[in-house]
């Protein structure tokens, strides 16, 4: 499985970014041999997030997105995870053990407004 994943370096060893936008490095890897290439950041996070859903990622590992961002990923159905605070490596481990807290909104103070009723929301909020 294809994992991206937002970091200050380029190694396993390295911090998980606190924000996607502001990361070093996006790293690409592939968890069934935990190959990786990194690649650098370059300043438009947009085209790295064209990147993540370009490659068919199934996840991408970060902190925080910005509205834009989040929703790039949201909408090619890219499962978003918070890593931050962990390294690379340590990340992609609690996600193997699904112990990773999944980001669900653009803002953490966000709350789903959807219709739980058998609409369309599928926040994973469901009553």
């Amino acid at each position: 499985m294809l994992i991206a994943v937002s970091a200050d370096g380029q190694r396993l060893s390295s911090a998980v970014s606190q924000n996607f936008e502001s990361c070093r490095f996006l790293l690409f890897v592939e968890t069934d041999t935990m190959s990786y290439e990194a690649i650098e950041h370059g300043g438009d996070a947009a085209a790295l997030a064209d990147k993540i859903v370009g490659r068919d990622c199934e996840a991408v590992i970060t902190g925080a997105f910005t509205p834009e961002i989040f929703n790039t990923i949201a909408n090619a159905c890219v499962t978003r995870y918070s890593g931050a605070g962990l390294t690379v490596a340590e990340a992609l481990d609690r996600m193997d053990k699904n112990t990773l807290e999944y980001i669900r909104f653009a803002d953490k103070d966000d709350a789903c407004h959807g219709d739980h009723g058998g609409g369309e929301c599928n926040c994973g909020e469901e009553e």
